[in-house]
């Protein structure tokens, strides 16, 4: 049992699922040729959070509720619609529409809690008082996501 797990290759990490949006039925329905949508799910890698620091005269580490990194790479996406039945034989026959792969980061939110007292030092036991304070730090979410819209 041992060297079959010690011989297993790890496996590769996806960068996505990909997802099959049926549409046939409704080209059954309405009777019309039905749109083609390929797409995926993006699955998303946790990465190294902060690592929290305490200042000289701080009780709680800053910040208390480090932000944890995310990174992906959002799908190619294609939506191709025929129009050869909405507009008839006069207009383009089909609609395509093309996002290409983009990558995207973020963060969860985080929070900094700075304690109304100071640490104590050796030449004064007794904490010190200080200017107590909360803060919360906002998600982040950055990508540069494209499209490309044709007729044909």
């Amino acid at each position: 049992m041992a060297a079959a797990t010690a011989s297993a290759a790890p496996a590769e990490a996806a960068e996505h699922a990909p997802v099959a949006i049926p549409l046939s039925a409704l080209g059954w329905a309405l009777d019309t040729e039905a749109p083609e949508i390929s797409t995926g799910v993006p699955i998303p890698r946790p990465g190294v959070p902060d690592r929290p620091h305490i200042g000289k005269d701080r009780l709680f580490p800053d910040p208390s509720l480090p932000q944890v990194p995310f990174g992906t790479v959002l799908p190619a996406t294609r939506v191709a619609a025929p129009l050869s039945d909405a507009l008839g034989s006069t207009g383009p026959d089909q609609l395509d529409v093309t996002a290409p792969e983009s990558d995207l980061n973020t963060a969860t939110p985080g929070a900094s809690i700075g304690a109304p007292l100071t640490r104590p030092r050796r030449e004064r036991p007794i904490p010190g008082t200080a200017l107590p304070h909360a803060a919360l730090h906002a998600p982040v979410l950055q990508t540069a996501p494209a499209a490309v819209a044709g007729l044909t």
